[in-house]
Parts: structure tokens; C-alpha cells; sequence
């Protein structure tokens, strides 16, 4: 027999309760506060873009200043071994001006390339002195 207003049995929980039924879930209407996080989403993602450019513009930054120092150092090392070699040719340079002003090689070159010889000592005299008393 029926009874009017009676539901069905659903099953005995533990301890002789009747579980807890959940309600279905609705989805929810859009509510004002929405519109404001997506707002604040897009703000987010726009701040972090600039974080993104501000960091690519450092580092853009940092590789011309690196590669410009670079470019120096390799400048200034090739100016230092130019350097080093004008000081070598000069040194060669004042080591053949010494080996020309020497005797010796003046003496070889005047045998050689002009044909002079060296004066006797006989054929040289002296002029006297006017303090002298002889005439």
C-alpha cells in the first residue's frame, strides 16, 4: 500500500542516517566582477610584456656594449703590436747608425767605395805656432 506523499527509500547511511544528497550544480550567470578580472588579467599579461621588451632591451643593450669592447680590445692589440714592431725597426735603425759612425766602417767604406787611401805620416806638417821664436 501506498502512502500519499511518501517517497522512496534511497538506502540506510551509516548509523541508520540517510546520506547526504549534493544538489546539481548551476552554472553560474556572469556577474559584474568579471568584467574587472579580465581587466586585471589583461593588465597582468600587458605588465609583463613590458617586463619581457624592458628585459630584451638589456640584453640588446648588453651584447653591443660587450661586442664594442670587444671591437676595442682587438684594436688595441693590433696597436700594440705595431707599436711593437715601429720599436724593433728602431732599434735596428740605431744599431746601423752606430755601426756606420764607427771607425772601422768608415775607414772600410772610404777604401772601398771611393777609392781614398790614408796619408802618409811623412807628407804631413804641422803650421808653427806664433809664439814660437823660430822662423
Amino acid at each position: 500500500m501506498a502512502v500519499i506523499g511518501a517517497r522512496p527509500a534511497r538506502g540506510i547511511g551509516v548509523f541508520g542516517r540517510r546520506p547526504h544528497l549534493r544538489p546539481r550544480s548551476r552554472p553560474r550567470p556572469p556577474s559584474r566582477t568579471s568584467g574587472v578580472s579580465r581587466r586585471a588579467a589583461a593588465s597582468s599579461l600587458s605588465s609583463i610584456l613590458i617586463a619581457i621588451a624592458a628585459a630584451v632591451g638589456l640584453a640588446l643593450f648588453y651584447l653591443s656594449q660587450s661586442t664594442h669592447v670587444a671591437a676595442i680590445g682587438y684594436q688595441i692589440d693590433g696597436l700594440e703590436s705595431r707599436v711593437a714592431k715601429l720599436m724593433a725597426e728602431q732599434q735596428q735603425l740605431i744599431l746601423q747608425i752606430g755601426q756606420s759612425h764607427s771607425p772601422a766602417s768608415i775607414q772600410q767604406r772610404a777604401a772601398d767605395d771611393l777609392h781614398l787611401v790614408p796619408i802618409l805620416d811623412s807628407a804631413i806638417r804641422f803650421a808653427p805656432t806664433s809664439t814660437d821664436p823660430t822662423p
